[in-house]
């Protein structure tokens, strides 16, 4: 392991530290890394006067810099001694590096995210590869702890206190032009410029006295000053970020406090006395069992981009280059940008010119809000709408690899879409049904090649929502969905394999929720304690908000499916037929469950009476009213998990999160229930149950696992999770 870093004594005394994991297909700083590090940097220490006119910091893997920590091994850790063990060594070895007595500089070209921006703050200056690939950031926050190896410190330093704030809370990164904007990097340059960029930056620096040779923030203008400079505006800031932060979390994520503790501790201070106020904070930080579902869920994801879509099956998908795209609703303008952005071409067919016009205009406003946040030039916009043509016919379908439906969420008229789809489509291409709740096999039936149909299950919105549950029918053949995985990947989403059957994963399991919310209500608890109960457990919205940004009419058919399914447990819903019959389709026409104006969610005073309750209020215990919510999610997932819908928790937990918004935090909700601990579920389940009813009897997998002891997502006693 001793040439994770290496020493490149180069002509002109000029030297390379470069970082190759040998082991890794991109650089990663772990344990290993770090004593290669120690070890490089004794090297240019002693030999500085071969490198009298500096060292340039890289990487030996093409088109990749350093990818941050080993996230396995912070997700492995348990001991608090431990993790500040690490984190202080490389304290000490970043340290060397900002110390040595000749200009360092860090040559960006590719990802460079965490602990590689840490260790490229460290350096003097830095110039980065004006290329896509490129993004340098720092986004511990994102796995429930800081920039610990220095970036917390450093950061406010080189760029002011808020700039440093905007990237350390939102762990989002910045590519090479708005990292030199920001002040992140000294320069911007052409990949193949890069290396002679560094010498030439080497040679700038040279000429500056040793005591101001390395970048350093100025604030520009009194406001600027005035944050960066006094006690007063700093505390100002930070004591405005914290208000945010807090309203934000709900005060679930302890990692940005612990950020704005060192922030407002450490600045002003040396650099020495903050990072020992970095080192205090990390350790609990990534013990904690919101560190360790974060990094959990994270693995999951990134799992979910290139795990075997079908186990054993080793054929190669041929890459969807042509889409036709049938249904023009907010759905399918929503997949037409999405397919376009990566370069597919999409044939978009309505029977209606005026449906097919909403729909351009639909996708041209999306293409506009994305090139707004990313500076996009407006040939490159033009360019994506190209590649979608309207039609009013099926004309041209045959030329596509793929097809998707999106019409109306009924069952006849999905079946006349595919009549007419699969004669015209080549024998090769790929049906898929974009469906929320309907059944793949019944869609399918008398199709004469049903192995090559499948279903995509997107969110909306679809520009946004990450996940996509791809569902498996009886008949769909390996290869089918090996392809549609792999397209729904080539799209940037994440894929969850499901099998064929009632609301599939997250409208299953947010069926029982949703319709024990209405069962609160009609208890007497208000609509507003309800959601906000939920909102405190961590959830974006309460029940009755999604069901008002859903469409009470769509959840109204979602509920008709799965209460023919499951009429033990999914009862049709009074209240959402009420709200109908009174017009109320929720915030798509301004009145749901509450009243919607400019854009703004107000409490309805009429709810009571409009679905028709007469029972005396209750007064709210948010705790009790969660937990009502939560454990009927649950119970529908290992009912879920005991069909084989889907392959194990872990995926479960996985959708219900980036698909209907479950707090991360938690881990999902298959691992809230084995940290809250398999027994007590059961045993409220079954107190439940004799309050309430049947629909609170627990899932035999349930009782199972808590009568052996053993747990739905493998989580150890003590884990900390």
């Amino acid at each position: 392991m001793s040439g994770v870093f290496r020493v490149e004594w180069g002509e002109r005394r000029i030297a390379r530290l470069v970082m190759d994991h040998p082991d890794r297909r991109i650089n990663v700083l772990d344990v290993a890394a770090i004593e290669s590090l120690e070890r490089a940097l004794g090297e240019l220490e002693a030999g500085a006067e071969r490198a009298s006119a500096g060292v340039i910091v890289t990487s030996g893997k093409s088109g990749s810099f350093i990818a941050g920590a080993d996230i396995e091994a912070i997700g492995a850790m348990t001991e608090p001694a431990e993790v500040r063990e690490i984190v202080e060594r490389a304290h000490r070895a970043f340290s060397r590096l900002a110390a040595l007595p000749v200009p360092t500089v860090a040559a960006i070209d590719g990802v460079c995210l965490g602990g590689g921006t840490e260790l490229a703050l460290a350096c003097d200056s830095r110039i980065a590869a004006e290329e896509p690939r490129t993004q340098i950031g720092l986004p511990e926050v994102l796995l429930g702890i800081i920039p610990g190896f220095g970036g917390t410190t450093r950061l406010p330093r080189l760029i002011g206190l808020t700039a440093a704030l905007d990237l350390i809370l939102t762990g989002r990164a910045l590519d090479a032009r708005r990292a030199e904007k920001a002040g992140l990097i000294a320069r911007a340059v052409p990949a193949a410029w890069l290396a002679d960029a560094a010498e030439r930056r080497l040679a700038e620096l040279a000429k500056r006295p040793a005591a101001r040779r390395r970048d350093a923030y100025r604030a520009r203008g009194f406001g600027a000053w005035l944050v960066d400079s006094t006690p007063f505006g700093r505390n100002f800031a930070l004591d405005r970020a914290g208000a945010m932060t807090r309203a934000r979390t709900g005060g679930h994520y302890p990692a940005p406090l612990a950020a704005l503790r060192v922030l407002r501790f450490g600045l002003g201070k040396s650099i020495e006395e903050a990072l020992k106020l970095e080192a205090g904070e990390v350790p609990e930080l990534v013990v904690s069992p919101v560190c360790k579902n974060l990094v959990r869920i994270f693995l999951l994801s990134e799992q979910a981009k290139k795990a075997p879509a079908v186990k054993g099956f080793e054929g190669r998908p041929e890459p969807v280059e042509s889409l036709a795209l049938i249904g023009t609703g907010v759905m399918g303008a929503g997949i037409a940008e999405l397919a376009s952005r990566t370069g597919v071409r999409v044939r978009m067919r309505d029977v209606k010119p005026e449906a097919l016009t909403k729909a351009l205009q639909t996708v041209r406003g999306l293409i506009d809000e994305r090139g707004r946040r990313r500076r996009m030039p407006a040939r490159e916009k033009d360019a994506q709408m190209a590649l979608i043509l309207p039609a009013l016919d099926l004309s041209g379908v045959e030329r596509s690899d793929l097809a998707i439906e999106a019409v109306v969420e009924d069952l006849d008229v999905k079946r006349r879409v595919f009549a007419e789809l699969e004669v015209r489509m080549r024998p090769e291409a790929l049906l898929a049904t974009n469906t929320s709740s309907l059944s793949v096999d019944a869609i399918a039936a008398g199709f004469q090649h049903p192995e090559r149909f499948c279903g995509f299950h997107f969110f909306n919105p679809v520009h946004r929502m990450p996940l996509v549950e791809v569902v498996r029918g009886s008949k769909t053949s390996d290869p089918a969905m090996v392809r549609a995985v792999a397209f729904a990947r080539a799209l940037g989403k994440t894929p969850v394999v499901v099998r064929d059957a009632p609301g599939f994963v997250v409208n299953r399991l947010l069926m029982p929720y949703l319709r024990e919310a209405m069962h609160l209500v009609d208890d007497g608890y208000a609509v507003r304690d309800v959601d906000a109960a939920m909102r405190r457990f961590g959830m974006p919205m309460g029940p009755f908000e999604v069901l008002d940004e859903v469409g009470l009419d769509v959840a109204q058919k979602v509920a008709v499916v799965l209460s023919a399914a499951f009429p033990d447990r999914m009862s049709a819903a009074a209240a959402l037929d009420r709200l109908l019959e009174a017009k109320r389709l929720g915030r798509k026409n301004g009145l749901g469950f509450y009243r919607y104006r400019a854009g703004r969610r107000e409490p309805e005073p009429r709810i009571s009476g409009l679905l028709g309750l007469t029972r005396k209020p209750r007064a709210a215990v948010g705790e009790v009213l969660a937990e009502r919510m939560v454990l009927a999610m649950v119970n529908e997932g290992a009912r879920c998990l005991e069909d084989g819908v889907v392959e194990d928790a872990n995926w479960l937990d996985l959708a219900m999160i980036f698909g209907a918004g479950f707090p991360p935090f938690r881990g999902g909700p298959m691992r809230y229930a084995d940290a809250v601990g398999l027994r007590t579920v059961e045993a409220r389940l079954t107190a439940l149950r004799a309050e309430k009813g049947e629909r609170y009897a627990p899932a035999r997998l349930l009782v199972q696992l808590a009568g052996s002891g053993a747990t739905f997502t493998g989580l150890a006693t003590g884990a900390g999770s």
